[in-house]
């Protein structure tokens, strides 16, 4: 029998052996549209862990699973997890035969919520998207291009008859179909009627002198917008990772609601390189350095090991400091092998501060490093508050706490203090 079953991030608890099946069945189509670094779900006897990936997701049995982040501050975390998109965000999206809603089933409801607003911009701004696209038809009026060869085949039959090519201005183009597609997919996962005729509105409005459209060729997906259509992107870098996921477009007798999933340590590194670029912009001698591998092993001049940090931040031209972010809540002290990746990376960037950066609300606690010559000189662990960031503030709120927090960093009396030796 189909259930809604309820898990939080990396908390173990029993399930029968019905649903340990169904889970393990489910992780292989999690697998292959979120491609994790590590396994999602973890049997151990009677018991599953569920770890790396938040929101919800449909079993073969048609039950789903919702799953809420380890480190939630109330009931919001999904407006965070949708103002942290971006296109290169993987996500699982399932249909569901089970549309009623959920105080928990969050992730749907808000990223339907953030479509409608993003696309009822575009189209208040642009108006529909309209494109010339080559239409055949036969007219008795030469107005296109002669189809020559076409018209001396049948002029015998009927010469007042043109086969003709026109150029025709039309809202019938794939990118509009696939927006109102993803608009009434995303109707069907609104927690209200209200939101749910809003997309209805728009799923219309966007194809206007159209009739609905019901499929589109699965290859847009991987389309960028032309550059003319810009307003539009931030409505398309939802629907087309939406239309990657071809079970929901090509089962809609199936599906009367909308399940979506995402893996959440990539919207830490989101979060952290969106706060870097407004430190930069703030004008104060900080530059942003765009990620790129620094080596770390050479034999005779040939590189054989780079490190990446998650973010590089200048000042006055020079290497300030370089973060790395860990999806986990920390213990007293930091885990052994994040300090040995942190000090290594910011070492082979010749970064005088290493920073570990975690998703939680944790303050910043400094750390004097010993054994690497000064470089670096302290590592600095901090909170992020990921699941409280909103696309309005949290970028200038993330880059005055990393201003604050780097500038202590030479002032002893001003700061927790902690000895590290390696």
């Amino acid at each position: 029998m189909a259930e809604r079953l309820q898990f939080v991030e990396n908390l173990t608890q029993p399930v029968s052996h019905e649903i340990q099946t169904e889970l393990s069945r489910a992780e292989r189509t999690l697998r292959e549209q979120l491609r994790p670094r590590l396994p999602q779900i973890k049997v151990d006897g009677n018991n599953v862990t569920l770890r790396n990936i938040v929101g919800s997701f449909r079993l073969p049995n048609d039950s789903i699973v919702e799953v809420e982040p380890k480190t939630t501050v109330g009931q919001d975390w999904s407006q965070a997890v949708v103002d942290l998109l971006e296109p290169s965000t993987r996500m699982t999206v399932t249909g569901s035969r089970r549309s009623e809603p959920s105080a928990r089933r969050a992730l749907s409801g808000a990223l339907a919520l953030e479509y409608a607003r993003r696309l009822d911009i575009a189209l208040q701004s642009d108006g529909p998207i309209l494109a010339y696209e080559q239409v055949n038809v036969r007219d008795r009026k030469l107005d296109g291009k002669l189809n020559v060869t076409e018209w001396i085949r049948t002029a015998l039959l009927n010469p007042a008859r043109f086969p003709l090519t026109r150029d025709h201005l039309t809202s019938g183009n794939d990118f509009a179909r696939g927006l109102s597609i993803v608009a009434g997919l995303l109707g069907r996962a609104a927690e209200n009627g209200q939101l749910a005729a809003r997309l209805r509105r728009l799923q219309t409005a966007i194809v206007p002198g159209q009739p609905t459209p019901s499929y589109v060729p699965p290859h847009v997906a991987l389309r960028s917008l032309p550059p003319q259509w810009g307003k539009y992107q931030p409505a398309w870098d939802i629907a087309s990772a939406l239309l990657r996921n071809r079970s929901v477009i090509g089962d809609p007798g199936r599906a009367v609601g909308v399940e979506v999933a995402v893996e959440p340590w990539p919207l830490l590194e989101t979060a952290l390189n969106r706060a870097l670029r407004a430190l930069e912009s703030t004008g104060q001698g900080w530059g942003y350095a765009p990620k790129q591998n620094y080596p770390l092993l050479s034999i005779g001049g040939q590189k054989k090991l780079g490190v990446e940090p998650d973010g590089l931040i200048l000042r006055d031209s020079k290497v300030a400091a370089s973060f790395e972010c860990k999806y986990t809540v920390p213990g007293n002290l930091p885990n052994e092998s994040h300090v040995h990746q942190t000090l290594a990376t910011a070492s082979a960037v010749g970064s005088p501060i290493a920073v570990l950066v975690y998703p939680g609300d944790q303050a910043a606690i400094y750390y004097d490093v010993s054994g690497f010559g000064g470089t670096p000189e302290h590592l600095i662990t901090i909170g992020f508050s990921l699941f409280r960031y909103r696309r309005s503030d949290g970028d200038q709120e993330r880059a005055s706490m990393i201003a604050d927090v780097l500038l202590k960093a030479n002032k002893p009396g001003t700061r927790p203090q902690l000895a590290l030796e390696c």
